[in-house]
């Protein structure tokens, strides 16, 4: 009888103590944060697998996860909590909101994820809700106060996104939590008056815009075709310099050497006696007796006295 009294006080005290510990689980980090006792204050980190609670509420477990967490503020009552919690801010006096979206990781490094804790003293949602959100929102109105609501919209759209996200990293870096990403997820919103100027003032611009390419490709294609008639007046010139360039050159040696007009006048000759059908003897002068020219194969020289 004793013996299964013992066994049921020892299978009684194993359930207890399962049911008094805490897992973490691969892709968590947990800190052990002491409340009681000759270690208030201390806290530890804890690594993966099976952490005893304290049944005096001496110490309690805290649970980060270690991987990237993305989270998403939206109008939408289906998404996230049950409430609109999307991002609202004001440029040149009128209310504009954003679903907005960041990605950002717990430093788990020691010293980096203790001190996390010792600023926010919360966990993971209540960081999310508490904190997070609240700075993105201040942030989108710091910047966006500086815009006109067109360029908010539109034009520095992205350049608000990046600033914003830039300020959430230098505030929450050295706290232990990296901020990876702030991203639109719906256009902005704007009333709707201010929606129907601002379409009308951007529709304007594109076409204002669409005009002035137009008349850059007139230009562009005026200045082609007038260096493209440059470039043929510019050959024409060199070819007639090249040609004056050719007779000058002619002419000196023609001055220079009198035997060159000889050959010229030869030339002639010769092309004269070959258009005549049937012509085999080529007369000549007595001034141009030494020079002899074979036509056809066979030529017969003969000497006109006068």
């Amino acid at each position: 009888m004793k013996k299964y009294l013992y066994l049921a006080v020892v299978a009684v005290f194993s359930m207890f103590s399962l049911a008094s510990c805490v897992s973490v689980e691969p892709g968590e980090a947990a800190l052990k944060v002491y409340k009681l006792g000759e270690k208030k204050g201390t806290i530890e980190v804890l690594g993966v697998g099976r952490h005893g609670i304290s049944i005096l509420g001496r110490y309690s477990i805290k649970k980060y996860p270690t991987n990237i967490q993305q989270w998403s503020w939206t109008a939408s009552t289906e998404e996230g909590s049950g409430n609109d919690e999307s991002i609202h801010f004001q440029a040149e006096g009128q209310d504009l909101s954003c679903d907005v979206g960041i990605a950002f990781t717990f430093n788990t490094d020691e010293k980096a994820f203790i001190g996390m804790y010792e600023y926010f003293k919360a966990e993971p949602q209540e960081i999310i809700d508490r904190f997070l959100r609240k700075d993105v929102r201040n942030f989108f109105n710091e910047i966006s106060a500086t815009m006109k609501v067109d360029e908010v919209y539109a034009a520095r759209k992205e350049e608000l996104r990046q600033e914003v996200l830039a300020k959430m990293q230098e505030k929450y870096d050295p706290l232990g939590i990296d901020v990876q990403e702030i991203s639109y997820l719906t256009l902005i919103r704007l009333p709707k008056e201010v929606q129907d100027a601002v379409n009308l003032k951007i529709t304007a611009k594109q076409r204002a815009e669409q005009r002035e390419n137009e008349i850059a490709e007139k230009e562009a294609e005026a200045k082609k075709r007038a260096a493209e008639a440059q470039g043929i007046a510019d050959a024409m010139r060199i070819e007639a310099e090249g040609r004056a360039d050719a007779m000058r050159i002619e002419g000196k040696a023609l001055r220079e050497n009198p035997q060159v007009l000889r050959l010229k006048e030869i030339e002639m000759q010769t092309k004269l006696a070959e258009s005549a059908n049937g012509w085999k003897t080529v007369v000549m002068s007595s001034e141009q007796s030494q020079q002899l020219l074979n036509i056809g194969g066979s030529t017969t020289a003969t000497e006109t006295e006068k």
